[in-house]
């Protein structure tokens, strides 16, 4: 029920009934003989069936139970029907905070920890603690202490995080000495004195683990945590959210790696010396086969590639914002999205699943168009949109465009807020397909001004088990959708 727990019972019936429904997605569009190794196996209290938590002690760091796949994908939905919307008369956190805890727990013996994020927060009051990422703290103050892993955040210090949140976070942190924090103001690559472009922020939420524990051979192995939500109790219980392991494909590490020292150069107050040497001056680094990939444009630095691919046979890319606005020939670029769906033939690649947080008017006439022209040519294409949320997400205006291109029939809004920015572009009985994932809304601020990040995992371009690790992570992802989209409604 909303805002409570369902009784024990109920909830261990609604859990199975739901599990039953989420195999029975991913067999039918995948096809694969699928086993419990299939998912990401968490360590789960055989008792309770819940995630075990950090003790308070440190005594333990509960991580994976085996080693991760290529691609891993899981959704907060499972808290959301066991624990019932929002749940604010228990305190306890979530699966889905414990989870990323259980990642942080991954880390290596001496490794390091590097984490873009828009907002966090930590301590909160007694009526309303910060439990769900209280875990996540715990973790990482016990890999800290005990593995001696080195932990930095950067992340945007504007309005999103007022003064006695900020104090919150460096007492517990910062003073505990577990991470250091840069703090970016109206994004990190933003060089104007002003506040020209008011909606740039750093908006990104990724971690990166330059070494982890699942594989015991002597080599290193990365991994990449993507998430659509930040480290806070209000983004794990009010929003629809989804989590992304990249396992093991170093160049995409190495492109995160890159990402966050470009933006803690940028970091700082604009007036400082570091900042006008380093920033302005485009001292930025580059341990990728890309090079340094920046230029500047409106006083905003851009990456100036498109895409950045990875290891070889992994069959991802990664796109970054701020975007520039032209290629090197001098032709418009339009943004990661767009162009994913203009190569759609709609002849194999048949259906189209989106579920994005915000749509505003200055993207949603060309979006409309592009829907309505794939619906013409014969893909089956399904929109899901959240119509609350932390943000005025859909305009009067966006409506009218809506209504206008005859679009409100494939656009829907889901029934609770959701905060995931996913696109999956698949064949209709097969998961042989394309997932777009990230932090980017479909928004100019998004594509254009902040720091945003969107992977694209593609099966066919894939190799070997890898292959197979995309279409079943393709599978989670469908299954995701489908439950966001129960009760969907009318947008208004």
């Amino acid at each position: 029920t909303a805002g409570g727990r369902m009784p024990n019972s109920a909830r261990k019936t609604t859990w199975l009934q739901r599990a039953l429904a989420a195999v029975g997605t991913l067999a039918l569009v995948t096809g694969l003989s699928l086993t419990p190794a299939s998912a990401i196996s968490f360590t789960i209290d055989d008792t309770t069936q819940e995630a075990q938590a950090i003790p308070q002690d440190l005594s333990a760091c509960p991580t994976l139970t085996a080693t991760p796949r290529a691609f891993e994908a899981w959704f907060n939905t499972d808290d959301m029907e066991y624990r019932g919307y929002l749940d604010a008369n228990d305190q306890s956190p979530w699966n889905y905070a414990k989870k990323m805890a259980q990642i942080v727990c991954g880390a290596k013996q001496d490794s390091k920890i590097m984490i873009g994020m828009y907002f966090i927060r930590a301590i909160g009051t007694t009526a309303r603690p910060e439990s769900d990422a209280e875990m996540i703290w715990r973790a990482m103050e016990y890999v800290n202490k005990k593995r001696n892993v080195t932990i930095g955040f950067v992340m945007d210090g504007g309005s999103i995080t007022p003064a006695s949140a900020k104090s919150n976070i460096v007492k517990r942190l910062v003073d505990s000495g577990i991470a250091k924090i840069y703090w970016c103001y109206n994004g990190c690559f933003n060089t104007n004195k002003t506040s020209v472009f008011p909606w740039g922020i750093n908006h990104e939420k990724f971690m990166t683990l330059s070494d982890t524990v699942w594989e015991n051979d002597g080599d290193v192995h990365p991994a990449v945590f993507s998430s659509s939500g930040q480290y806070a109790r209000s983004q794990v219980r009010t929003y629809w959210q989804e989590s992304s392991l990249i396992y093991d494909d170093v160049l995409l590490y190495r492109n995160f790696a890159d990402r966050y020292a470009n933006m803690k150069i940028c970091s700082g107050s604009r007036t400082s010396s570091a900042f006008v040497t380093n920033c302005k001056g485009g001292k930025f680094v580059s341990t990728t086969l890309d090079g340094v990939t920046m230029k500047k444009e409106r006083g905003i630095w851009v990456d100036k590639f498109y895409r950045h691919y990875t290891d070889s046979g992994r069959g991802t890319t990664v796109s970054f914002s701020p975007q520039p606005q032209h290629d090197s020939s001098g032709d418009v670029i339009n943004d990661y999205y767009s162009a994913q769906f203009d190569n759609v033939d709609c002849v194999v690649d048949t259906k189209i699943r989106v579920a994005m947080y915000r749509l505003t008017v200055t993207r949603a006439e060309n979006f409309v168009k592009t829907m309505v022209s794939l619906k013409n040519r014969g893909c089956d294409v399904k929109v899901l949109l959240s119509q609350t949320g932390g943000a005025t997400t859909i305009s009067k205006d966006v409506i009218k465009i809506l209504k206008k291109g005859k679009a409100l029939s494939m656009v829907r809004c889901t029934k609770l807020p959701t905060h995931t920015k996913m696109i999956l572009i698949t064949p209709s009985t097969s998961n042989a397909g394309r997932a777009l994932f990230g932090t980017a809304n479909m928004t100019t601020s998004g594509l254009r001004y902040s720091e945003e990040h969107v992977i694209t995992i593609d099966s066919r371009r894939a190799t070997g088990s890898v292959s197979e690790d995309i279409e079943r992570a393709l599978g989670v992802y469908q299954a995701g959708w489908n439950e966001l989209n129960q009760g969907n409604k009318a947008c208004h």
